[in-house]
């Protein structure tokens, strides 16, 4: 008898009290249904409890949005964890488009998807073709994430707790982790098809965001190491080609660059 995958969603949430705010993340849904993880991050005195079968939760009093992830990976019994956050939305049969995924390419480790606005547009731009890649160029959102539990854990990734909101750098640890999984040897799949629906802007991707360029300039730094300095280079320009910058404010973006690589190196001579 052949034994379907089984999917667990990874939850991510901050000072919650009660289970309320999945009737939002899973509308018209039966919760029954569905394995969840949720981690809550936490300093209240009231802890998150679950009496609901199939919905486990962890209050944790660290806080960093890659420690939440970490913590959900290490303690997920899932088959294909589903990583979420708690202003999302799922669309309809989003685990059927999953496991189907997971079918069509049974050799990867890993598979985005496609995420969409309030008004059901694609939030960026995708590749026009799906299938097994080893591009680590195109933005990857952690809403777009799956990935096979036991994969990960017998090749020891975890998400780089310098990375993400709430650390350091506050974005790009989702690079990080697909990068550690191509050195790893382990496949990695694009899928074109949205799984959920995401309100607003997401976080971390106003390019010229202080934030944003230092994450993105130390994550180049452990992608490419020295060479980092060229693309910085390169970076700042295309900041400026683009209107991102003035051209005043070149001399700002390089020394953000800067700062950055020296943090960064800074972190990984420490450990």
């Amino acid at each position: 008898m052949i034994v379907k995958p089984t999917l667990e969603i990874m939850v991510s949430t901050m000072n919650r009290s009660d289970l309320s705010f999945l009737e939002a993340m899973f509308p018209d849904m039966d919760l029954s249904s569905y394995s969840i993880l949720i981690i809550n991050q936490t300093k209240l005195n009231q802890d998150l409890v679950s009496t609901t079968e199939g919905i486990r939760v962890i209050n944790s009093r660290e806080f960093g949005l890659s420690k939440s992830r970490n913590l959900a990976i290490e303690n997920a019994i899932g088959d294909i964890l589903v990583v979420a956050d708690d202003d999302i939305e799922y669309l309809p049969d989003f685990d059927k488009t999953i496991l189907r995924a997971y079918k069509t390419y049974d050799q990867a480790s890993l598979i985005s998807f496609q995420f969409v606005d309030e008004n059901d547009q694609l939030q960026k731009k995708y590749p026009k073709t799906e299938g097994y890649t080893i591009s680590t160029k195109r933005r990857l959102s952690s809403v777009e994430m799956t990935f096979k539990r036991e994969d990960i854990i017998d090749k020891g990734i975890r998400m780089n707790e310098n990375f993400g909101l709430g650390s350091t750098f506050p974005s790009a640890e989702e690079q990080l982790f697909k990068l550690s999984m191509l050195k790893a040897k382990l496949k990695v799949a694009f899928v074109a098809q949205p799984i959920v629906r995401h309100f607003g802007k997401t976080t971390g991707y106003n390019q010229a965001e202080p934030g944003y360029m230092r994450a993105l300039t130390a994550q180049k730094f452990l992608s490419y190491g020295y060479w980092t300095y060229i693309w910085l280079i390169k970076f700042v320009f295309f900041l400026y080609r683009h209107r991102h910058v003035s051209f005043f404010e070149q001399p700002r973006a390089f020394k953000i660059g800067f700062k950055a690589i020296n943090d960064i190196k800074s972190i990984e001579h420490e450990s």
